[in-house]
């Protein structure tokens, strides 16, 4: 099964990069849809760093509302600060995410945000690696799953920004339920939207 899990996933498409389920509230919360291929570059991440991919423990719990933003805002801010921005190769044999490099691309900043977050104890459910497409190209960044919504991770932009302030078109993002697999996003806006099936 898990060779057969990991042939689907390397079907998937490397990244170009640019330099708690409860009390939803419509909008408030990245609506999942089909499920999808994971990024290559993510399966092979998920191969040199098997531990970052696996499921939280019963005992991971999110922190209370102010104390999450406060570290994520933390968080943010010094990985954003301690890797310098540097543009990657996108090729399928030479990329490769890592964690805490002193130069990388989004990539890199996404995956160490989560990891150091991971590192506090946050339920990898509520870590989600997401693609997107930013005004210049495919980019990756990190969502932070609150109670009350989703947040965007990003080293493009110095806050922590609930993702409708974004202007980004939302393409996939890890599951909720098992951070190996990989859904598409419904189509939306600052709207809720039906899912794309209903469409």
């Amino acid at each position: 099964m898990k060779r057969l899990v990991a042939a689907l996933f390397v079907l998937g498409s490397s990244l170009p990069c640019l330099a708690a389920e409860q009390g939803m509230s419509k909008g408030v919360f990245l609506k999942e849809s089909q499920n999808v291929l994971a990024p290559l570059q993510f399966v092979k991440f998920c191969m040199n760093y098997s531990s970052e991919c696996e499921q939280s423990s019963p005992e991971a719990r999110l922190p209370a509302r102010d104390v999450a933003l406060a570290a994520l805002e933390e968080v943010n801010a010094s990985v954003n600060q301690a890797i310098s921005p540097v543009k990657k190769s996108t090729n399928p044999l030479l990329a490769r995410w890592t964690i805490s490099p002193s130069s990388g691309d989004c990539n890199d900043y996404a995956i160490t945000k989560r990891h150091l977050l991971l590192a506090k104890g946050w339920p990898a459910s509520a870590l989600r690696l997401a693609v997107v497409f930013a005004p210049a190209g495919g980019h990756l960044v990190l969502i932070a799953r609150l109670q009350d919504g989703d947040y965007v991770l990003d080293n493009l932009v110095p806050d922590v920004r609930d993702w409708r302030r974004s202007s980004y078109q939302w393409v996939s993002m890890e599951s909720g339920e098992d951070p190996r697999f990989w859904v598409s996003i419904a189509k939306q806006d600052q709207r809720d939207f039906a899912e794309l099936g209903n469409r």
